[in-house]
């Protein structure tokens, strides 16, 4: 099967979206398959990284009125950067008119960048995966505020219904979790002519057996994703400062918030900076549990999923836990997202050897529903479904 995957950017640090589309990747040219990856931006490393796993890149860039460095930009350059996603929503990209020729199915990842007319199914079927809000939200979480309103403001609708224009001639779009689904439904999303399949994640790293899995003699915590709000590192200090734990916190990640994060580095607070996946795995390993107190309805939480294959329990907030993380089970979940009940959460598990036996156990477990494998079949299913519906309409 020829496949492009499709995602506006392929640059490191690599976020959980770039990061399954390269595992997905190569398991298919593992599998056979011609597989390529379409971007506007790629950087080197990564081109590297594909190529040694047998994936071609191929870079169409497109006009943008700011790098994307992972630091921001000025609001006019926001307001600009999303205009042309507006624009690209109704009209194509010129390098992007032709991505589809000669390909057997186009999966798109992320089209922010790109613009949501790379959606349309015209001489290819296309799937996308809603790795994020950003079929309805250009901030991608559906935060205001900290919480989650269920209507958005009028800008953000009008938005949406450009962008759902495309995204409704689009074949299958994909979500990883039921709970996504519904967030999309409730903000308005229909998917028109497209087919939704809910499809969770699998990841490949492999699972630990049990007598692999050691606890190390006093807590450690790790938190490991992109320093900024809406991943709640700052909700994560704060509670840090709460509980006065006889533990330790090791931050690795960077963002926005870096420097709120090195500011509290101290005794039983370090900050690792980026870490590549081999140290990631090393430093959930070392761990007694995993944080991940994420403010909004993550669509999957791949990091949960490499905690879980790597037999370490996830203390989490409601919006991160989602679908993965059982409160008792295979980790501890706050009762909301605030400093108290977090703080809570991870005096439960640091102060009670039973519940972390228990849960500890439970993650190890809770890897067989993850296996990668299996997940890549599901997918490449949808893409036989995808052609079929494609053919039938043509």
């Amino acid at each position: 099967m020829k496949i492009t995957h499709l995602h506006s950017t392929f640059a490191l640090p690599w976020g959980g979206a770039e990061a399954y589309l390269f595992a997905l990747a190569a398991e298919q040219w593992e599998r056979g398959h011609d597989v390529e990856i379409v971007t506007a931006v790629a950087d080197g490393e990564s081109i590297a990284r594909a190529a040694a796993a047998g994936i071609r890149v191929t870079i169409r860039p497109t006009w943008r009125p700011y790098a994307p460095d992972r630091r921001g930009s000025s609001p006019l350059a926001r307001v600009v950067f999303h205009g042309l996603d507006l624009v690209h929503a109704v009209r194509r990209p010129r390098a992007y008119r032709h991505v589809q020729d000669g390909r057997d199915v186009i999966h798109i990842h992320r089209f922010q960048g790109v613009g949501a007319s790379v959606l349309r199914a015209h001489r290819a079927p296309v799937v996308h995966t809603a790795h994020d809000f950003c079929l309805v939200d250009t901030a991608s979480t559906t935060l205001r505020d900290g919480v989650l309103p269920p209507r958005l403001e009028v800008a953000q609708r009008l938005r949406a219904r450009i962008v759902a224009r495309s995204a409704r001639k689009a074949t299958v779009i994909v979500f990883p979790s039921e709970r996504t689904r519904l967030r999309h439904a409730e903000l308005g999303f229909g998917a028109g002519g497209a087919i939704g399949r809910v499809v969770p994640h699998g990841w490949p790293t492999p699972p630990l057996s049990a007598d692999e899995i050691e606890m190390p003699p006093r807590p450690l915590f790790v938190f490991l994703g992109r320093l900024q709000e809406s991943k709640g590192v700052d909700l994560l200090l704060r509670a840090w400062n709460e509980a006065q734990l006889d533990a330790d916190l090791v931050i690795a990640g960077d963002g926005p918030e870096r420097a709120t994060v090195q500011a509290a580095v101290g005794d039983r607070v370090r900050y690792v900076g980026w870490v590549d996946a081999e140290a990631k795995s090393a430093l959930i390993r070392s761990s007694t549990a995993l944080v991940f107190p994420s403010l909004w309805p993550e669509t999957f939480g791949l990091v949960i999923a490499e905690s879980l294959l790597l037999g370490r329990p996830v203390v989490a907030t409601p919006p991160a836990a989602g679908e993965l993380v059982t409160d008792g089970r295979n980790g501890v979940v706050s009762t909301d997202a605030t400093p108290s009940t977090l703080a809570e959460a991870l005096r439960r598990i640091a102060n009670d050897p039973v519940l972390r036996e228990t849960v500890t156990s439970g993650a190890a477990a809770s890897a067989v529903e993850l296996d990668f494998h299996q997940h890549v079949d599901r997918i490449e299913a949808i893409y036989r479904e995808a052609r079929d519906l494609f053919d039938a309409a043509s």
